[in-house]
């Protein structure tokens, strides 16, 4: 199989020619969350932004995050990456891009729900930015709570023109 045209380093948006892959990493990285149909609307849709990094010398996608546009504000709704990527960088890298890409699209703001449970990825978002802002009681299929989590995008500018070159 020829390599995949996309920089190793630079996320790239999904189209439905990426289906079969998000579904594959869908399964190996959160154990199957949507169905063939709901990532067939999540890369068909205009309202939604999917994008992903692919292994150029395998053609296997690395990671991917997604998200909805909703009246101003990104809604992320989920990041993943490919359990042996994982603690690699993958996951802030596809979703910092998701988050500039939203920008774009005259976002301002980006909000999520993650598992209180999920450490990593509550990490992830801090690094990123996110602060608490509620949470949800029993919102998980197994009774778990879900942390609300918000961010300013502009801050992600700010953050970028601050850092040492």
């Amino acid at each position: 199989m020829s390599s995949h045209p996309f920089s190793p380093q630079d996320p790239q948006p999904l189209t439905r020619c990426a289906l079969e892959a998000c579904v594959a990493l869908d399964q190996q990285a959160l154990g199957g969350l949507w169905s063939l149909e709901q990532w067939r609307k999540e890369l068909e849709d205009p309202q939604r932004l999917t994008l992903g990094r692919w292994n150029p010398g395998q053609s296997e996608l690395l990671s991917l995050a997604s998200g909805w546009l909703v009246a101003g504000e990104l809604q992320v709704m989920l990041v993943a990456v490919r359990p042996e990527q994982q603690r690699q960088g993958l996951g802030r890298q596809v979703l910092r891009a998701l988050l500039k890409r939203a920008q774009e699209h005259g976002c301002s703001s980006a909000a999520l729900e993650v598992a209180a449970s999920n450490q990593a990825a509550i990490s992830l978002y801090a690094a990123l930015g996110f602060i608490s802002c509620g949470q949800r009681s029993g919102y998980y299929r197994n009774g778990e709570d879900a942390l609300l989590k918000w961010l300013d995008l502009k801050q992600i500018q700010s953050r970028a023109d601050n850092r040492p070159e």
